[in-house]
Parts: structure tokens; sequence; C-alpha cells
């Protein structure tokens, strides 16, 4: 590989020493941003943000046979050493880290679990760990669903409302969000923080997916491809009153029957199940979804609080 590297670097090389004018030269390429879902004072967005990063300066023009023919090794170049870093997937695409890729968070579930256990005797994290997760392909296939009815009850009815305002304008623009080959690799508790009111449980969770969006008149790919999987790593945090213990079956996790009554959850736009009328959806009975956060440069750990 490094002998093909070289060669081509020479040929390239040649060919530019032979050109002698200035040129400028503007290099796109797609960067994955990440989503929010939640954050300071539940404000949501989650687009996903890939965007072009364009960068320029002086060099030589080459003249129409020898920018084409040096152009046409440098991208040779480029793939060569695309395919040398990106791992393959099984999809036969390559997979890309989100921004954020150096912040650790650490793994705390086994401390906090003994905190909460002081208090909740039935806490489990391991049963909240697999809750967790299954929010999270949940709502990943929901989004791409357009349709939050699934997810109503394990969203705080604040971070419903202002998600449900982003999936309408997807809705309104005709945009579809594809999330496939979604695979966790890793989650785990890594933050914990206690009010006068309120307890909260922060997961972090790193997952690798394909991700492009489309159109929905058309078909047609807007953004993204089918074939790079993207690594992606979020903090999920949940919340839910004090007080509220973990009953003996982990069924009130589940999401699909009201904490309150036990009945199956049909409940309404503003949380209230339609059985005994309880606003199940604001962590007065069980852990409620209130953020959803990517993991990005300025992410820092929020480590264990108010104990």
């Amino acid at each position: 590989m490094k002998k093909v590297l070289a060669a081509a670097a020479a040929i390239a090389a040649l060919i530019i020493s032979m050109c002698v004018t200035a040129f400028a030269f503007d290099n796109n390429d797609y960067d994955f941003g990440g989503g929010d879902w939640g954050g300071g004072g539940y404000d949501y967005d989650y687009d996903t943000g890939y965007s072009s990063s364009g960068g320029g300066g002086g060099g030589l023009y080459l003249g129409s046979g020898g920018a084409v023919v040096a152009v046409v090794i440098i991208v040779v170049i480029l793939i060569i050493n695309k395919n040398k870093n990106g791992s393959s997937s099984h999809s036969g695409g390559t997979v890309r880290p989100s921004q954020g890729n150096n912040v650790i968070l650490p793994d705390r579930t086994a401390q906090i679990e003994q905190i909460i256990k002081q208090n909740d005797p039935n806490f489990s994290a391991s049963d909240f760990v697999t809750f967790a997760k299954e929010v999270y392909i949940d709502i990943e296939n929901a989004w791409c669903k357009r349709d939050l009815t699934p997810v109503r009850p394990v969203m705080h009815i604040n971070l419903y409302n202002t998600t449900q305002n982003q999936v309408q304008s997807k809705i309104d623009q005709g945009v579809i969000y594809h999330y496939e080959s979604i695979a966790i690799d890793t989650a785990y508790i890594t933050s914990y923080a206690k009010d006068t009111q309120f307890e909260f449980v922060t997961c972090y969770l790193a997952s690798r997916m394909i991700d492009y969006q489309t159109d929905e008149k058309t078909g047609n790919i807007l953004r993204g491809d089918k074939t790079t999987r993207w690594q992606q790593r979020y903090k999920m945090k949940f919340v839910r009153t004090i007080g509220t213990l973990t009953k003996d079956d982990s069924g009130q996790l589940n999401g699909h029957n009201c904490p309150n009554c036990g009945a199956p959850l049909e409940i309404n736009s503003s949380g209230v199940c339609e059985y005994c009328g309880s606003v199940v959806t604001t962590g007065e009975y069980s852990w409620v979804l209130t953020e959803f956060t990517g993991i990005r440069n300025d992410t820092v750990d929020e480590g264990i609080r108010g104990v």
C-alpha cells in the first residue's frame, strides 16, 4: 500500500512540477454533525447536519490535460487512503465517526446503581440500560416513520412537544429520514443528579447506522448514502420524581402499560392515560426521557451531583 501511494504521489508531483500558473482549489466533503433531542430547556433539533466544509488556497494551474490527470491521481490517492482508514461494514461501505470522538464519558453504572438502591432497592442498572437501548431504537424508528405515537409514553411532555414540531416540519418539507442497520456497540450509565423534586440518570450510548434522507415525492436521495455507516454517540437523560420507586416487575419500564393503573397505554398528545386520567409522561410514575443529545467536542462529564 505504501509503495502504491508513493508511486501515485511521485507521478502527481511530476505533473504538477511541469505547470506554472497560480489557481485556487476548493475541497468539499460531507461532515456528519449528529443530532440533539432536548438539551438545555428542552430545545430540540434533530437534523443530522450533513454539511460541506470547504477549504481553499493558492496553487498551480495545471493546464487542461495536466489538470485532469493530476486530479484523477489525487482522487485515487484519497480513495486509497479512505479505504485504508475506513473499516468495512457488512453493507460494503465504510464506517465514519461523528464529531466529539475524543470525548470520553466514564462508566459509573455500578456506583450509581448503589446510590439509587439506597432508596429504591428494586432498581436494576442492567434493566435500566436495557430499557434505554429499547427507547433509543424505538425513537430512531419513530423519527423515520415521522410518527411519535409508539414512543409517546416514554418521552417527557416537553420533549415530546418540541420533537413533534420537528417531525411536522419534515412532513411539510417532504423529507424522509432513513436509519438502517442500526447496531448498538455499548451502553452504560454515566451520570446521576438529584434535586429537591427530581432525580436524573444519564446513559451513554454508542451506535452505528446507515443514515440518509430522501425526497418523499421522488424517492431521490437528498443527503447521505446507502452504504456509509456512521458511528454515533449519545447522552440519554431520564428523569423521575423523587420518591418514585421501581416496582417488583420491570413492566413499568417498557412504556406499554400505564405505570399508575397498569392498563395498556393509549395516551393522547398530553400524555394522559385514557383509563385513569394520569399524566404519565412527567416522571411522576416512572422514568421518562427528557434529553437526547449527541456527543460533541464541547460535551462535558456531568458526574454525580446532589447525593
